[in-house]
């Protein structure tokens, strides 16, 4: 496995985010949620592969904030927030998206800026967490143009 594999999946998650403000500016905010599920999803990944080496193959937050959980307790102030994140998987991306999905229709502007300020926070903590690269003394990075 790459030694910069977990600085390649931040940098994706970076990316999401950096998509969904853009997006968000344009006022699609069901593409909002999606991306920073996103972005929350590969953090989370990126994490996981510099402490493991692998991942689940699941898109859902909640299964991979368990997996950080069994090796850094601090993820746990996140689980409310990735269960709120986690409904935007499919109900955003399809018209008819999932029985029992977004209640609410679309979501609004105030839960996609709390999406993006999940992502964003998530994201933050999870380079805070990482540890230096291998064969390096410098710390995983969130790509500028993020926070």
């Amino acid at each position: 496995m790459s030694a910069n594999l977990p600085q390649q999946w931040l940098d994706k998650a970076s990316e999401d985010l950096v998509v969904a403000r853009l997006v968000f500016q344009e006022n699609h905010l069901a593409h909002t949620c999606f991306l920073s599920q996103q972005s929350v999803e590969k953090a989370l990944k990126a994490y996981l592969i510099a402490e493991t080496n692998q991942y689940p193959r699941t898109h859902k937050l909640v299964d991979l904030l368990q997996k950080c959980l069994a090796i850094e307790s601090g993820f746990s102030q996140f689980l409310a927030a990735c269960v709120s994140v986690d409904q935007y998987y499919i109900p955003t991306r399809y018209p008819d998206g999932t029985p029992g999905g977004l209640t609410s229709g679309l979501p609004s502007a105030e839960q996609s800026q709390k999406a993006m300020k999940v992502a964003d926070e998530i994201l933050q903590y999870v380079v805070k967490c990482l540890p230096p690269a291998e064969g390096s003394q410098h710390k995983f990075r969130v790509p500028p143009g993020n926070s």
